[in-house]
């Protein structure tokens, strides 16, 4: 007989949305084993699963072993970032968690998801971020794509202070004209740390809790810690 944990998959990987509403219905605990299914869902790129576990109470922002946040691995999976699909996670997440979501993006080229991730207004581009130790101004402007910060200045003005130097002038990327890569067609010499951070993460059967604490990468050398 097939067990939760089987079903769950078989729901997630047949996108069978209906299948899984069921399980929900019958009592299904939206953070099952400490909140895989809502990070797997969001790895596969199924956005109503997602949508449907938090509207059952599921928090978003239980990590992996890895670290990875349900943020994180929608954006990872490359898919629906160019229409309003995913805006209610976004709308759960706080200026930090947007900014881990932000790195995610743009060391995987989903501009769709920087995008919209930055229109949000409230992605602090100023912190470190979990991921790498550096802001997202930071990363921006080592993968060239600083000028997609710019949506974003009005709005954090009235968010968040900030001391960064701003070029004015440069014109808005439009989402519209490129296709989101899907995380493997990215071509970058990641360094090793955060490919193992996704490439770990993207490998696991079942996204589980952390057992102590997140795994982040020290802002002052290339190694994982805990």
């Amino acid at each position: 007989m097939e067990n939760v944990s089987d079903k769950i998959n078989s729901c997630i990987f047949n996108n069978d949305d209906r299948g899984f509403m069921e399980l929900l219905n019958f009592g299904l605990d939206p953070n099952f084993e400490g909140g895989w299914p809502i990070r797997l869902a969001a790895r596969q790129g199924s956005y109503s699963v997602v949508k449907a576990l938090v509207q059952y109470g599921a928090n978003p922002h239980l990590l992996s072993e890895s670290g990875a946040s349900t943020l994180q691995l929608a954006v990872y999976s490359g898919e629906h970032w160019l229409g309003d699909k995913w805006d209610f996670l976004l709308s759960c997440c706080d200026s930090s968690q947007l900014a881990d979501g932000a790195a995610v993006a743009i060391i995987f080229q989903n501009k769709a998801a920087l995008e919209k991730i930055i229109k949000t207004g409230r992605c602090n581009t100023n912190i470190p971020t979990t991921l790498t130790g550096k802001t997202v101004e930071q990363l921006a402007a080592g993968y060239k794509l600083s000028n997609m910060l710019n949506p974003s200045i009005e709005a954090q003005r009235n968010v968040t202070p900030t001391n960064s130097p701003r070029r004015s002038g440069q014109r808005r990327t439009d989402s519209r004209s490129f296709l989101t890569p899907r995380p493997q067609q990215v071509q970058r010499n990641l360094s090793p740390s955060v490919a193992r951070f996704f490439h770990q993460t993207s490998s696991q059967s079942a996204l589980t809790s952390p057992r102590n604490s997140m795994m982040v990468l020290s802002p002052t050398n290339d190694r994982i810690s805990t």
